[in-house]
């Protein structure tokens, strides 16, 4: 009973208060939307890396493949071929850079990717919006079906599941959207239903094959035993582990800037909300000290001044939400707000309003007399 009665009294002192209170929510909600941004900017660099993850990367070997065009029941023999050997048992994809493309009317340069229907149970992806291939979409003759990519430049750019996507003069229903950061280019196509593409669009195209083995990955071995004439030529093989390597140290290095602007965005907004406090606080002294003087304790001050401010933080949170989208949108950074994003910043801004309420009704209040404050 003691909690609901101090959340109505700070309720009134808000209401009571309502353009000082007005002003304070939307310094608070300013203050509160860039560390959002920041913070969910660097939660969506370490889901990509938690997304891309090979679960067992000891046992796979990555094998890129650097060719001209070749048709594609030639790769498929070459893939059967091993299958049947016991090499392995799933196969990648290929993709074509620089490819220009169509959506709503307007034109954008993105990279396609043909996946097979194991691919992205073993490179790892996470569905943000719509569905995932099935197989139907997998078989010859099934519906002209494309995923974007979390991030990519037509994701980007606004289109979202049900959207068309024109792709060397053939129209493309957008399926869904998956974060897949180890992808090459924004769409993604079946493999199986792409058949006659590669050769309309001509140039090299790059193979990727993910082979799984019960024992530790042997590249090498599963690349000889797919392209055993060209070993050397344009080909590389190494195990997961050793491309993890590579991947998260070149991931880090590229995005390094990114989290170092986020953490500044987050400190500078940290000072904005201690100082906004800080005033706040100090501007109720003297209605502090004659609640003193009328026999309030110091004890029950702090407590009723600390959850009208959670309320304030909680409000201005709300406030901040539907602003989230638009302005992520203009400054490119990740657009999706992560719920953990949310909790984050909301439980740290708690945090830092508990602390700067206790210490800042500790100094003011704690052992000066009822006097001294209200001639302050």
């Amino acid at each position: 009973m003691v909690i609901i009665f101090l959340v109505q009294n700070g309720w009134k002192y808000i209401i009571y208060h309502k353009y000082n209170s007005f002003i304070l929510l939307i310094a608070l909600a300013l203050g509160f939307l860039f560390p959002l941004l920041a913070v969910n900017d660097i939660n969506d660099l370490i889901r990509d890396g938690e997304v891309s993850r090979y679960e067992d990367a000891p046992h796979v070997a990555v094998i890129e493949y650097l060719m001209q065009y070749k048709d594609k029941e030639e790769m498929a023999a070459a893939i059967d071929n091993c299958l049947k050997e016991g090499l392995f048992e799933t196969a990648g994809y290929f993709f074509s850079k620089g490819l220009t493309v169509c959506a709503k009317d307007a034109f954008y340069a993105s990279g396609i990717c043909a996946i097979s229907e194991e691919y992205l149970s073993l490179a790892g992806y996470e569905l943000v919006e719509g569905a995932v291939f099935s197989e139907k979409d997998y078989a010859e003759g099934g519906e002209n079906v494309c995923l974007l990519e979390y991030g990519g430049t037509l994701a980007r750019s606004g289109l979202e599941a049900g959207d068309m996507v024109e792709i060397a003069g053939i129209a493309y229903r957008v399926k869904g959207i998956v974060r897949a950061p180890r992808t090459y280019g924004g769409i993604l196509l079946p493999y199986a239903a792409v058949s006659a593409l590669p050769s309309e669009l001509g140039g090299r195209i790059q193979y990727r094959i993910l082979a799984y083995s019960g024992t530790e990955a042997r590249p090498t071995q599963i690349a000889a035993g797919l392209f055993p004439l060209e070993m050397g030529n344009l080909i590389t093989a190494q195990t997961g582990v050793q491309e993890e390597e590579f991947y998260y140290d070149s991931i880090w290095t590229v995005n390094r800037y990114r989290i170092q602007r986020a953490v500044m965005v987050i400190v500078f907004a940290g000072i904005n909300i201690l100082f906004l406090f800080v005033g706040m606080i100090a501007r109720e002294k003297y209605d502090m000290a004659v609640r003193i003087a009328l026999g309030a304790s110091r004890k029950m001050l702090w407590v009723e001044s600390l959850i009208r401010n959670l309320m304030l933080v909680l409000f201005s949170l709300l406030l901040a939400l539907p602003f989230y989208s638009p302005v992520s949108a203009v400054i490119t950074m990740a657009r999706g707000l992560q719920f953990r994003t949310l909790l984050q910043v909301g439980m740290a801004g708690m945090v830092l309003v508990f602390l700067i309420d206790s210490v800042v009704i500790f100094v003011c209040y704690g052992k000066r007399d009822v006097a001294r404050l209200l001639k302050g």
